[in-house]
């Protein structure tokens, strides 16, 4: 799926407030930022993640996003154990902006009850009528610069 030219791959879910993708693992979640995110933000600079082990309330910060201008606690969608961070992306936070759905992954994460916080991600159409909605009302221009070098059409 593809929104403005950017990529939404059909086998992830979505938390589009959060600009995250989720994927269910046999072991966990793994969770990154959307193309959408990664437009928003522009070139990120350094991803700081919490300490694996360490315990995420719904809506808390797994990490600190710094970015051109400013910084930001990338804010989980759902509480569980970060398991683990990618370290390829602690030592080369480019590789999120190369590779968001690939290489450029954040972290990965126990969810605590994922029967529940399955059923507030979004898949498919309505992921894509979300990131609509939201590019709507932060926006977004699709012809700047920077998304352009992120378009997969």
């Amino acid at each position: 799926m593809t929104l403005h030219g950017l990529a939404f791959p059909d086998e992830l879910l979505y938390a589009p407030d959060y600009n995250l993708w989720l994927r269910a693992d046999d072991d966990g979640l793994t969770l990154g930022l959307t193309a959408y995110g990664c437009a928003s933000y522009g070139q990120i600079f350094a991803f700081t993640p919490k300490r694996d082990g360490w315990h995420i309330d719904k809506d808390r910060s797994f990490g600190v996003v710094e970015f051109a201008k400013a910084a930001s606690s990338a804010r989980c969608p759902l509480a569980g154990t970060l398991l683990a961070s990618n370290p390829a992306v602690v030592e080369r936070p480019a590789l999120i902006n190369q590779d968001c759905y690939g290489a450029g992954w954040m972290v990965r994460l126990q969810p605590d009850d994922w029967p529940a916080a399955r059923s507030e991600l979004l898949s498919g159409a309505a992921a894509l009528a979300a990131f609509a909605e939201r590019m709507r009302l932060d926006g977004f221009d699709p012809h700047d610069a920077g998304v352009q070098a992120l378009r997969q059409e």
